[in-house]
């Protein structure tokens, strides 16, 4: 948010004069901030809640099956982009792979598991919605910085109104130095992934997206077994070939019918005697 800001102050901020030629236009800030509530506040308030109620495996599994599925449904209906044969097989096989890590990464979860799992469908479904807005965006005003900065500010303020109302009621939120430090290591790496999902989502469909975006739960298990030491059962493993196989398909792109030749003239035709 402060480096899209910064960038965007320092050109003048044109796309947020109401009165200059390249403003943005309110429907599109309006479009734009509301996918910053949808994602940053609506989605990651039902992806802890699913942390709680499902555990990992479940709440990880639930969220990419909703992104992906979701953002096909929504590209159609709002975008009227058409899911290829690829990537509806693709799907399927991404779903089947999370499923399989979700079994295998829960083995124990609260009585209301399932609770868990919807609350991690409806946050990876709200994520799909937040790409398809800025997909929508972007497709009229190519500005990457611009939307960043409209979207991530729209997440911005319902959070700092939520932490500073739980303030006011006298709730104390003791914080340390380590995790301070932690989460804006975090911070930082997510604002490099906001950067490249909103430019992939200017140049690809949001099936597309979603699916690739899916690769993420491969490198979670990944870091799982080289930097923490767990290790991958066959449920695992099977999980996690599906969905890189998925990821294949879905991205498999069936290459147009070649042009035919037209046939050559016969010698002499067309002449006269």
């Amino acid at each position: 948010m402060v480096v899209a800001w910064a960038i965007v102050l320092r050109s003048g901020a044109h796309e947020y004069r109401p009165r200059d030629p390249g403003f943005f236009t309110w429907r599109l800030i309006g479009i734009n901030l509301g996918a910053g509530v949808i994602s940053f506040v609506v989605g990651n308030i039902l992806y802890f809640q699913a942390l709680t109620h499902g555990g990992l495996g479940i709440t990880i599994g639930g969220v990419q099956g909703g992104s992906v599925l979701g953002g096909i449904l929504l590209g159609i209906v709002l975008l009227r982009e058409w899911p290829t044969r690829g990537q509806a097989a693709g799907a399927a096989l991404i779903v089947a792979g999370l499923v399989s890590i979700a079994i295998a990464r829960t083995s124990s979860v609260d009585e209301l598991w399932w609770l868990g799992l919807i609350f991690a469908g409806s946050a990876g479904t709200t994520y799909a919605l937040a790409n398809v807005a800025s997909r929508y965006v972007q497709a009229r005003r190519p500005l990457i910085f611009v939307v960043l900065s409209g979207s991530t500010l729209g997440g911005a303020i319902p959070l700092s109104a939520i932490v500073l109302a739980r303030l006011a009621s006298g709730e104390t939120l003791a914080v340390d130095v380590p995790s301070v430090l932690t989460v804006l290591a975090a911070g930082c790496a997510n604002a490099v992934a906001l950067t490249a999902l909103a430019l992939a989502l200017r140049h690809a469909p949001i099936a597309s997206v979603n699916t690739i975006n899916s690769s993420s739960i491969v490198f979670s298990f990944i870091a799982s077994v080289f930097v923490f030491g767990e290790s991958g059962s066959t449920p695992m493993v099977l999980g996690i070939v599906l969905v890189t196989i998925g990821i294949v398909v879905a991205q498999v792109r069936r290459r147009p019918p070649a042009a035919p030749r037209a046939a050559p003239h016969a010698a002499g035709a067309g002449s006269t005697t």
